[in-house]
């Protein structure tokens, strides 16, 4: 875990280094999305899930180099509840996570704004707010959760488009990988898809 945030400290110092030494043009912007996330249990046999609705919201940083090149790093908090199956047993999560993001994104003119497509790292912490097993035997509640408190890595695509006027409309992809699971059982890897929109101030 301190790995992690000393990693995640690392770059956005590196960051913050390459905006005020370049000549650069940074803003900043809120975005909303609606998700689609898979919460994948690893190396546990008998088990299962699939994609479940959720939401994310957070803000971002556009480091403009030029009109065709930007850096955009984000904070999102995500939401979503999640069913995992193992073997007999279901086992229903409130799961949530805090990610950063960050795309090397590429830009052009089109019509009343620009087309970009972005890709690159992400990190971040998944946690269960809430969990309850179903079917489990009287006498032994608790037993047989799955924890899904976990540090992750991975990377994600998106693509969209920005009006001049600031609205922002994108789709995307992501995909994390557990850094914990040496430590378990089981390790999580998670997927989501998200289509939303977003404002550049």
């Amino acid at each position: 875990m301190k790995k992690s945030i000393l990693t995640i400290a690392l770059f956005v110092a590196s960051v913050c280094m390459i905006d005020a030494s370049a000549q650069t043009k940074t803003s900043f912007g809120v975005k909303l999305n609606g998700n689609m996330t898979n919460v994948k249990l690893t190396d546990l046999q008998g088990s299962s899930s699939s994609f479940k609705p959720g939401v994310s919201v957070g803000g971002f940083a556009k480091i403009q180099f030029n009109e065709n090149f930007a850096l955009q790093p984000e904070l999102l908090f995500s939401y979503t509840d999640t069913k995992v199956k193992l073997d007999d047993m279901k086992n229903k999560y409130k799961y949530a996570s805090v990610e950063i993001p960050v795309y090397a994104v590429g830009q052009w003119a089109l019509g009343n704004g620009k087309i970009f497509v972005g890709a690159g790292p992400n990190i971040g912490y998944g946690f269960s707010i809430d969990s309850k097993t179903e079917k489990l035997p009287e006498g032994h509640p608790g037993e047989n959760k799955i924890e899904l408190d976990h540090w992750y890595a991975g990377g994600g695509i998106m693509a969209g488009y920005e009006f001049d006027f600031g609205l922002i409309v994108n789709a995307g992809y992501k995909m994390g990988w557990d850094l914990s699971s040496t430590h378990k059982s089981s390790g999580v890897r998670t997927q989501t898809i998200s289509v939303g929109v977003g404002y550049k101030f």
